[in-house]
Order: structure tokens, then C-alpha cells, then sequence
């Protein structure tokens, strides 16, 4: 498992996180987003979208449509489960209405999807909010595919990170 912590203290840190991690990512990224309402989820969502050459204004949180797709670099599928109150709600869905895996999959609060990926490349990043303007990121995988982003966010942003695993 690797584990990466970074304090983000401002919207241009994390719109060069969510940049670095867009070059970095691959067609059958899933990217789980956890944290409490507000902590900045679908804010990076915007950011990371950018990089992947995505008009941030067409971004917003599926909260409703459960999907969003973005033609971007790769297709994107923005999902947000938050109105689901029960794992077998899932159930009616079939795997490529909320997993792209020509491209990146960000799952807004995951926590009845998290049980149906197995061997799936998955980056959980999990957002805290430390102050009005600041986010703690900790981003952890188990998944190899994503060692190279790891190293290029160690490399490139040793001033925001808080501590490392590996």
C-alpha cells in the first residue's frame, strides 16, 4: 500500500495536484473521492478534469444524474453515489454505465461501490478540511499501475507533503 499525504492551502495547489495527477493517469483509472460534504471533492474533480483537457465550467457534481460523462483527452465518468442509501441500489446498474474503462472514472462518495472493484487500478484520495481555504489529500493505492504517479507527486510537491509511506 502506498500512502501520500499533501496540504493542499490553496486553489492553485490544488489545481497543480489535480495537473500532475492528469498527466499520470491511464485509461482504467478509478479514482475514489471520500471526505465529508464540502471538503473539496468535486472542486478537485474540476481541477483534475482540466488537466485532462476538460472545460471545468461543463464539470459538475452528478448528484442527481448519478453520471456525468466528459469527453476530455479520455472519456471521464464523474459519479456521484450520495443519494443512494443502500449497496443493492447498485444492482440495477450494469458495470459500464459507471466505470469507464476507455478512460478515468471519479466516484464521488464510493462507499457501496468500493465492494464490487477487485482487481481494478484504484487511487483513493481522501479529503479533510483543515481551515476555510485549506485540504488535506491523502492519496493511497494498492495498485502498482499507480506507482509512477505517486513518484512524480513526491518529486514535484515536497513543500505540500505532510508525511509518506511507502
Amino acid at each position: 500500500m502506498r500512502k501520500l499525504i499533501l496540504e493542499l492551502c490553496s486553489l492553485e495547489d490544488t489545481d497543480a495536484v489535480a495537473s500532475t495527477m492528469a498527466n499520470q493517469l491511464f485509461p482504467g483509472s478509478i479514482l475514489l473521492l471520500w471526505g465529508n460534504m464540502g471538503a473539496g471533492k468535486t472542486t478537485f474533480t474540476k481541477s483534475l478534469c482540466a488537466g485532462l483537457g476538460i472545460l471545468p465550467e461543463i464539470v459538475t457534481s452528478p448528484t442527481y444524474t448519478l453520471v456525468n460523462n466528459y469527453p476530455g483527452r479520455w472519456p471521464v465518468f464523474h459519479v456521484d453515489l450520495y443519494r443512494l442509501t443502500a449497496p443493492e441500489q447498485l444492482d440495477d446498474f450494469d458495470r459500464e454505465d459507471l466505470l469507464c474503462d476507455e478512460g478515468v472514472t471519479i466516484v464521488e462518495w464510493p462507499e457501496f461501490l468500493a465492494n464490487y472493484l477487485s482487481d481494478e487500478a484504484v487511487l483513493n484520495l481522501g479529503f479533510e478540511t483543515v481551515a476555510e481555504h485549506q485540504r488535506r489529500l491523502c492519496l493511497e493505492s494498492e495498485s502498482a499501475e499507480f506507482d509512477t504517479l505517486f513518484k512524480t507527486l513526491e518529486q514535484q510537491n515536497s513543500s505540500l507533503q505532510k508525511t509518506i509511506n511507502s
